[in-house]
C-alpha cells in the first residue's frame, strides 16, 4: 500500500513539473517561484544576455575568416523590430520618436528575469543556464511578432571637467550634481543589433557626442533638466541617424 502511494506521488510530481513541454505550452503552466527584480533597482543587460556565450569562448583564426566571409548584417528602412533599452521597462520616448523614423518599432523590457527555479533533477546550474541568455527570449517573442531585428542599446550621461594639471577632460557618471559653465556634458551610446531569423549580431557604438553647458549664475534644476533633454534629444537624433545609414 505504501509504495503504490509513493509511486502514485512520484508519478503526479513529474506529470505536474517536469515534463519537457513545447514553449506555448510552457506557458499555461503556474508562475515560478523565485527571486524578482526590485523595483527600485536598475538591472542592466549584460553583454552575455545579449551575445550568449561567444564573448568567452575560444576563437581560433578559422572562426574569424568564417564570420568575414558571411553576409554583411543589415536592417532596412521600415522594417519592423523590437526596441530594447538596457535597465529600463521601456526604451525613452525620445528614442522611440528617433527610431520610428526609420523603422517600425515595438517595445520591450530591458531588464532581465532574475528568476530561477530548481525542479525534479535539475541542478542549480542548469536551472540558471536557462534564463542566462535574455536575447534567446527577445528572438523567440520577436518571431512571433514577425520581426526582422532585436535593437538594444545602452547609454549613460557622463559630465567632464577640465583638469588644469593632465591636460585632459574628467569624465564620471552624471549624479544630478550642479552644472556650471565649466562643465561638459556626453552621452555614451552603444547598439546591438540582433537577426531574429539567423541569430546573427552586430555591435557599435557611435561617435561620442560631447556639449558646453550654458548655465548662467544661480539656473535652476529645471532649467538643468531642460537642457540636458535637449542634449539627449540631439545625441538620439543624431546617433540613430548615424545607425541608419550603416546598417540599411
Amino acid at each position: 500500500m505504501h509504495f503504490r502511494l509513493t509511486l502514485f506521488l512520484c508519478a503526479a510530481a513529474f506529470l505536474s513539473g517536469c515534463s519537457y513541454s513545447p514553449i506555448d505550452a510552457k506557458k499555461t503552466e503556474a508562475p515560478r517561484t523565485g527571486s524578482h527584480v526590485s523595483k527600485t533597482t536598475t538591472v542592466q543587460l549584460t553583454d552575455r544576455d545579449v551575445f550568449g556565450s561567444e564573448a568567452t569562448l575560444a576563437v581560433s583564426e578559422e572562426d574569424i575568416q568564417d564570420a568575414l566571409d558571411g553576409e554583411n548584417f543589415n536592417i532596412p528602412l521600415n522594417a519592423s523590430v523590437i526596441l530594447v533599452q538596457s535597465g529600463s521597462r521601456a526604451p525613452e520616448m525620445m528614442m522611440q520618436q528617433e527610431m520610428s523614423k526609420y523603422y517600425l518599432i515595438s517595445t520591450f523590457s530591458g531588464i532581465p528575469d532574475l528568476q530561477k527555479s530548481l525542479s525534479c533533477n535539475k541542478s542549480a546550474e542548469t536551472a540558471e543556464s536557462e534564463n542566462m541568455n535574455y536575447m534567446q527570449a527577445l528572438r523567440y517573442i520577436a518571431a512571433k511578432g514577425r520581426q526582422k531585428a532585436v535593437i538594444v542599446y545602452w547609454d549613460e550621461l557622463q559630465s567632464g571637467k577640465y583638469d588644469t594639471v593632465t591636460k585632459n577632460t574628467v569624465w564620471t557618471g552624471y549624479k544630478n550634481e550642479k552644472l556650471t559653465d565649466a562643465t561638459l556634458l556626453r552621452y555614451l551610446v552603444r547598439f546591438a543589433l540582433v537577426d531574429v531569423a539567423t541569430g546573427e549580431w552586430a555591435s557599435w557604438s557611435p561617435v561620442n557626442y560631447e556639449y558646453s553647458v550654458l548655465s548662467p549664475t544661480g539656473a535652476t534644476s529645471e532649467l538643468q533638466e531642460q537642457q540636458i533633454a535637449q542634449l539627449k534629444q540631439k545625441t538620439y537624433a543624431a546617433v540613430v541617424k548615424d545607425l541608419v545609414s550603416r546598417y540599411e
